[in-house]
């Protein structure tokens, strides 16, 4: 009962991230056909270089499917950054804030079988929506430019969306036990990336890139080396578990009447 109440409260954001992240995927497949190359003479009119390596757009062949594909990993990252940190930021905060705490609390299902099926249906759906996203990008790549690409490449961006926009929800909703107002979760994701674009410029920052999930995953680097960075997986693993463990354990002891 309670995961469907969940499914269907959750619905409508899942739709929305899913289409934008789709139709996102297969814009920048169909338009490869026509730019192609001059992709890259467009974004030199445009950006400066130093803009470019800040967005990872730098070292992408655009004459290449991939190479064009990548040139969205970024936003494509963003987005699903904000959604899971706003799904996960407030799939049990919203319940002290609308004040239903006290009522889904006293279910009869302990407080730790609530926590792990409302996770679950977050879970769930952003892995759902980043599945999507890969077939429909799978299918682009076979229906509009069939030869030149290597899919395996494109599920390793799809897996570093996974891991890295699962990172954003656990830790919004670790903190989210501690603050409920759910606009803290955009805040997460946007800072990290404007961090992120800022180690890009200084070179001294680098030491700290392991600060930001956007560092850790760059479509470029997943495109010319064709893998994903075992070190930054592991660190994203033990970073999710950690805030999953910690947001359960503060709002298993939280109390309902606030």
């Amino acid at each position: 009962m309670l995961f469907i109440r969940e499914l269907k409260q959750n619905l409508k954001s899942f739709i929305i991230c899913t289409i934008i992240c789709a139709a996102l995927s297969l814009y920048v497949i169909a338009l490869t056909p026509s730019l192609g190359a001059d992709m890259q003479k467009l974004l030199d009119m445009k950006l400066p270089s130093q803009m470019q390596l800040a967005l990872g757009l730098n070292n992408l062949d655009f004459g290449t499917p991939l190479g064009a594909y990548g040139s969205m990993f970024s936003y494509i990252y963003l987005t699903f950054g904000i959604y899971a940190a706003v799904m996960f930021a407030g799939i049990v905060s919203k319940e002290f804030t609308e004040k239903t705490a006290e009522y889904l609390f006293s279910l009869p299902a302990s407080r730790i079988t609530i926590l792990v099926t409302k996770l679950s249906v977050a879970v769930l759906y952003l892995t759902a929506s980043v599945s999507i996203t890969f077939l429909v990008s799978w299918a682009g790549f076979e229906g509009i430019i069939k030869t030149g690409y290597d899919i395996k490449t494109v599920l390793l961006m799809c897996t570093a969306w996974w891991l890295g926009t699962l990172f954003f929800g656990a830790m919004a909703f670790m903190l989210s036990s501690f603050y409920t107002k759910t606009k803290m979760a955009i805040g997460l994701v946007m800072g990290a990336y404007l961090l992120q674009v800022v180690i890009s410029l200084e070179d001294q920052l680098k030491l700290i890139k392991y600060l930001s999930p956007f560092d850790w995953f760059k479509g470029n680097d997943i495109i010319n080396e064709a893998t994903l960075s075992v070190y930054y997986s592991f660190i994203a693993l033990a970073a999710i578990l950690i805030c999953l463990v910690v947001g359960c354990k503060r709002f298993l002891n939280k109390d309902v009447l606030v």
